[in-house]
């Protein structure tokens, strides 16, 4: 029996001995894997930790203290100095460092930017400079700063303003103005989670936004400023009014002016609702597309002109003297389209290109990308949470990450015969740009989709197809066009590619129009393509899968189906609220009887869609959204909406939550006997009965409100006979709810449905740009 134990054992031992090496040796490789991929990559991975430093801040409950946040930076960086020195520096180390950094620079940026805000509406009047003027489809929006304003002692009156003034002004960056105004201090997000233009507001400095009573006085022209903004303003206004005298009013001469100058008010909303349906609303955002083509163009062109001379293409290096231009035509096409965040990340991805033709260095890597950021984010750490940042920079690293793929393949061309006759070359030639162009839709469409659907609510369902028929139009023909357009504008030559480039946009649209048309058609999205939004953790987990599946290679490449999975699981998990108050508790929305989401508004405008757009739900569809007589209900006292759960239990009574909005002190004692949530701008007794109470301190302090409510669970029945829930206080979010004995008892429809979280688009104590 032993020598049997002793033989089994043995070759037990035998056949572990070869899994355990596997093991070990799988171990290895993958330690190998990932310490090559920090050493290539180690920009970018301080980068993503600056960047990760910048949120965590944001995330913060409460302002910390800037000069102990500075004091702890400045120390751990001379100690990571101080261990590289030494050579014993650890990545961890570097990644932390990095972290503390983000921190560090967002915390600075947000004390430096302090400025007066506004936190009541006002009328005023005073002078101040226009700092800068664009046009809007509703008239002219103008920032004036150096304001100095009448016969007041305020000490909250802002040093900057955002002011819309009629079409009929006419004053320009640099003039000094006079104006009467109403003002209103930035608005809030009208739905927790959603645009926050207060945060926006704080760090461009804004401290009110409004509108001027008539246009503004333009005070003597001897106090204008000259500056130059004002000139380069003046150059694109000139353009662009050349351009509308040389082409026919319309969509395309509106698209020309769009993509040379930056200038989209005269665009329609039905020609940009195609190309956001066909997925080809990029080509609006001036970003890495069009400065690739307009300088690339610029390149191409002079090594082209060089190559006529003989002594110039053996001589000269044509290629830098090439570079040397195409950077020049870059920072003027820069200047000349707005300079946007997108258009500044995209031009220092192209000038390093160019550095690196002149330095003979490959310009376009990871690093470039990771420089081009670090040099966004340090300027201004708020970009993180631009939409433009996010969707620009996301595309182009998975675009890089696949390209970089690409390059480190060995060529496997030269073990090949060489193809003969130039119609196979061609084709061969069409396939692989037909086919970069794929894949380059694929991975942006994907990057940019995840984000957009955060964003915005809505995706391109047919956005591939779009881009595949689409693109070649705007690469081959648009962009060409343009560019030569601009050259020859000086020398009153431009009416020719003009017109080129407006027949090739009057095809995009066309081509949008259709593609869009297929979402409703073939698809059935209804041609919006709206979508329940996800969170934010699941779309940086879903982004992230993506560029860590086309960045790892070999056998790391299986972690990227990590994040994947958890990203699934947090869309799959995504519930919107049942309940959506705005900030200024007139705009409500929630679900009636039928489960149908229902909003209180008369007319469609920014709150409602905003509101309809976290169900899912396009502005089209506004007009079936509104909410009816038997849901809610109003006199001069105020009103009572009836809400419901989203998900009902089988079984159970429909009994609503009673929702009010008194408008008397009266009407607000008698509802906090009988409502379940109150909602006023009054302020409420300590002892009123509602189970949850926003009456004006509340919101004014938390702004926008979301509720969640699950379905009304079944009374247990109790010793006395009765059934109910006992009497008591709920901590949900930041509020007490109250479970009132009385308040279920005098409901005979059946129980009603419970609060089980409330999400506040404002924390307390507030943050700066919240306050």
């Amino acid at each position: 029996m032993q020598l049997f134990l002793t033989a089994r054992r043995s070759r037990f031992g035998a056949a572990q001995a070869p899994r355990a090496g596997l093991f070990k040796s799988v171990t290895r490789r993958i330690l190998a894997d990932l310490g090559q991929l920090w050493e290539q990559n180690r920009l970018l991975w301080c980068v993503l930790a600056f960047a990760a430093g910048i949120t965590a801040y944001v995330l913060l409950p409460q302002e910390p203290n800037t000069l102990a946040v500075v004091a702890l930076s400045g120390a751990v960086i001379a100690l990571t100095v101080k261990q590289h020195r030494r050579g014993t520096l650890a990545a961890w180390a570097l990644v932390l460092c990095a972290i503390l950094c983000g921190v560090t620079a967002m915390t600075v940026r947000t004390a430096l930017v302090d400025a007066p805000r506004l936190t009541e509406p006002v009328i005023g009047s005073g002078t101040g400079t226009v700092a800068r003027a664009e046009s809007t489809r509703r008239g002219q929006r103008w920032i004036v700063d150096k304001l100095s304003w009448d016969n007041t002692r305020r000490s909250d009156l802002p040093r900057r303003i955002r002011l819309s003034v009629p079409d009929t002004s006419q004053a320009g960056p640099g003039d000094r103005i006079r104006f009467r105004a109403r003002l209103f201090p930035p608005a809030g997000p009208v739905r927790p989670g959603g645009y926050d233009f207060s945060f926006r507001a704080y760090f461009q400095g804004l401290g009110a936004t409004g509108f001027s009573f008539g246009p503004p006085d333009i005070l003597d022209p001897a106090q204008t400023t000259l500056s130059i903004r004002r000139l380069i303003d003046n150059g694109r206004q000139e353009i662009a009014a050349q351009i509308r005298a040389l082409l026919p009013a319309g969509d395309a001469s509106a698209l020309v002016v769009a993509l040379l100058v930056g200038d989209r008010s005269g665009l329609s909303e039905e020609g940009e609702e195609a190309l956001r349906a066909a997925g080809l609303a990029h080509v609006l955002a001036i970003s890495g597309l069009h400065m690739a083509l307009f300088a690339g163009g610029a390149f191409a062109a002079v090594l082209f002109l060089l190559s006529f001379s003989e002594r110039a293409a053996l001589s000269l290096p044509t290629h830098r003297i090439a570079a040397c231009v195409a950077l020049v035509a870059a920072i003027v096409y820069l200047g000349l389209s707005g300079a946007s965040v997108a258009t500044q990340r995209s031009f220092i991805m192209i000038a390093l290109v160019f550095l690196g033709i002149l330095t003979g260095r490959r310009g376009l890597t990871l690093r470039s990308v990771a420089l081009a950021g670090l040099a966004l984010l340090v300027l201004g750490p708020e970009r993180l949470f631009y939409p433009g940042f996010q969707m620009s920079f996301a595309a182009v690293l998975c675009l890089v990450a696949v390209y970089e793929g690409w390059v480190a393949k060995p060529d496997k061309r030269v073990h090949r015969q060489p193809r003969r006759g130039v119609p196979l070359h061609i084709a061969s030639k069409t396939g692989t740009w037909i086919g970069g162009l794929l894949i380059t839709s694929l991975v942006a469409g994907a990057a940019t989709g995840f984000i957009g659907a955060y964003h915005f609510g809505r995706v391109a369902p047919m956005g591939l197809a779009g881009n595949m028929l689409g693109m070649p139009v705007f690469s081959l023909l648009v962009m060409p066009a343009g560019v030569l357009a601009l050259v020859l504008m000086p020398f009153g030559l431009a009416s020719l590619p003009l017109s080129l480039m407006a027949w090739a946009l009057d095809l995009l649209l066309a081509i949008a129009a259709w593609t869009a048309s297929l979402s409703e058609t073939a698809i059935g999205f209804g041609g919006e393509g709206q979508v329940v939004p996800p969170s934010a953790m699941a779309t940086g987990v879903a982004v992230a899968a993506l560029f860590s599946g086309l960045l790892l290679k070999g056998p790391l490449k299986g972690v990227a189906l990590l994040p994947a999975a958890l990203a699934a699981a947090l869309f799959v998990a995504a519930r919107p609220p049942d309940i959506t108050i705005s900030e200024r508790g007139k705009l409500l929305a929630a679900y009636d009887r039928h489960g149908v989401l229902k909003v209180n508004a008369r007319r469609s405008s920014f709150g409602a869609q905003a509101m309809l757009e976290q169900a899912g739900l396009g502005e089209r569809e506004f007009a079936h959204h509104k909410m009816a007589a038997d849901q809610i209900r109003c006199d001069d006292k105020g009103c009572v909406v009836h809400a419901f759960a989203a998900e009902r239990g089988p079984g159970l009574g429909a009994a609503p939550l009673a929702i009010a909005l008194p408008a008397s002190p009266s009407a607000l004692l008698a509802d906090c006997r009988f409502a379940d949530v109150i909602v006023t701008d009054l302020v409420a007794p300590a002892d009123c009965e509602a189970a949850l109470v926003l009456d004006g301190p509340k919101r004014k302090l938390f702004g926008a409100v979301s509720i969640w409510l699950e379905p009304p669970r079944q009374p247990a029945a109790r010793p006395d006979g009765l059934t109910g829930t006992s009497a008591g206080l709920a901590k949900v979010g930041q509020f007490q709810t109250k479970t009132s004995e009385s308040a279920e008892t005098r409901n005979a429809a059946g129980p009603k449905p419970v609060i089980i979280r409330v999400k506040t688009a404002r924390s307390a104590p507030p943050r700066p740009w919240h306050r």
